[in-house]
């Protein structure tokens, strides 16, 4: 079975997606920021990162989104951006217009229901 990194510094968030993805089966690894994340990412070899935007700043995980589609070893591996951005900053991100700035596969603003979190899951994991 697949296996995801969750990268995200919201315990309760982490546990709750963990749950929903190991009851499909998935194995998950989880790091609670962006820099030990992208460390995880480069041991680990993930099939899945889940990626949180605002960690110890702002824009960690846009941060660490770029390094891993800038690594030769890891930019294969997709990214299911799952943040609060919008609600928290007011800025409305679209992966189709923002594209350049946003090197994921989808971006999905939480909560997410765990149904539609798994659909995600599986079509990212299709792609690969």
């Amino acid at each position: 079975m697949a296996k995801i990194l969750i990268i995200d510094d919201d315990p309760d968030i982490v546990e709750a997606i963990k749950i929903v993805l190991e009851s499909k089966g998935y194995k998950v690894i989880s790091a609670n920021e962006g820099d030990a994340g992208y460390r995880k990412a480069e041991t680990e070899r993930p099939d899945l990162v889940i990626l949180d935007v605002m960690m110890k700043t702002k824009d960690q995980g846009f941060q660490v989104s770029y390094k891993l589609k800038n690594n030769p070893e890891l930019f294969r591996i997709p990214i299911l951006m799952l943040t609060s951005i919008g609600r928290e900053t007011g800025f409305k991100f679209n992966k189709e217009t923002d594209e350049d700035y946003l090197p994921v596969e989808e971006l999905v603003e939480k909560p997410i229901k765990p149904a539609e979190l798994l659909v995600k899951v599986e079509k990212l994991l299709m792609t690969k």
